[in-house]
């Protein structure tokens, strides 16, 4: 599916994901237009991109000429209607919920050429169940991860209605964008990733919660062993140089017991009820209170770049030997 009949992209949503989203779409070449209903989304995407740019430049992944460039691909609409008339695909980076999302699906709908691409950023919701039954066949959850302009992979999950046409133009557009695209054949809650996440997030507070560990030496360990090693071998691999014989000993292992579902650990909802909820609020398992929002992100962004440019070699889809 060539990917010349996009020309022009809309993103719904400034927020958290979108000005990476809008970025990454202006460094590909795209005209973007944004939207957002809260009125200082504009500003706070604005200065986002700024410091976006600012930090791809001192990681000499960029120039101030292509920063410029980029910044004049991006543009800011009035309205919903404005964006999306004359967009060749729209992406839906709301908020999570559900009317929401069911509001800007109708108004794309509306307001949208009956060519347009739809794809939705959710992270775990069934947005096949809110769509018009007209935006069915061009619709995709296209996933993308935090930081989206550094983050290669992008989640793309299959509606039961969703074209060939829109799944190969999605695929073919992401890896143009030098994005790494997971195809997810059906729908389940939280996708791949995230279900992941959401059991490693289990055993850590489980830890955390029952004193064994602190938060600090559980992630000093993590990254001094599994994470690397993820990096090369993936969670599958690890188990040929493992042994299956023994990763199959070790599930059955009686003594090797696994924590009891907890959806509200206390070292989670302790911080929570003191309005400690992380980078957002200059407080969460860590202390960011002497620096501001943003260039605790503009740090995270700098090394995650570092990490990705030693480690490209990594996410070739080739045998290891």
């Amino acid at each position: 599916m060539p990917t010349t009949r996009i020309r022009k992209i809309a993103v719904i949503g400034l927020g958290t994901m979108g000005p990476g989203i809008m970025q990454s779409f202006a460094h590909a070449g795209f005209q973007v237009s944004g939207f957002d209903l809260a009125e200082n989304a504009r500003k706070q995407c604005q200065q986002v991109l700024t410091t976006i740019f600012k930090t791809l430049e001192e990681a000499d992944l960029s120039t101030p000429e292509q920063s410029a460039h980029e910044s004049a691909r991006i543009s800011f609409a009035d309205s919903l209607a404005e964006a999306v008339q004359d967009a060749d695909l729209v992406v839906e980076a709301v908020s999570e919920n559900r009317e929401v999302k069911r509001s800007v699906y109708e108004q794309i709908a509306e307001y949208a050429g009956e060519n347009c691409f739809v794809w939705s950023n959710t992270s775990t919701m069934d947005i096949y169940k809110l769509l018009p039954v007209q935006l069915l066949e061009k619709s995709l959850i296209v996933h993308w991860f935090a930081p989206p302009h550094i983050i290669p992979l992008v989640e793309v999950v299959k509606g039961a209605e969703s074209s060939a046409e829109t799944v190969s133009l999605t695929l073919d557009l992401l890896k143009m964008m030098k994005k790494i695209p997971l195809v997810i054949e059906r729908y389940l809650p939280g996708f791949v990733i995230n279900r992941i996440l959401r059991n490693l997030g289990r055993e850590a507070f489980y830890l955390l919660d029952n004193n064994y560990v602190t938060a600090e030496g559980l992630d000093l360990a993590v990254k001094a062993s599994i994470a690397p090693r993820m990096m090369l071998l993936g969670l599958i691999q690890r188990y040929d140089f493992t042994g299956l014989d023994l990763s199959a000993r070790n599930l059955l292992d009686p003594e090797f017991y696994d924590p009891p579902i907890d959806n509200k650990p206390g070292s989670l909802y302790e911080r929570i009820d003191r309005g400690e909820l992380g980078v957002k609020s200059g407080k969460g398992f860590y202390d960011y209170s002497d620096l501001s929002a943003p260039v605790v992100s503009q740090a995270r962004d700098k090394y995650l770049l570092q990490i990705f440019k030693n480690l490209e070699f990594c996410l070739k889809e080739e045998r290891l030997v």
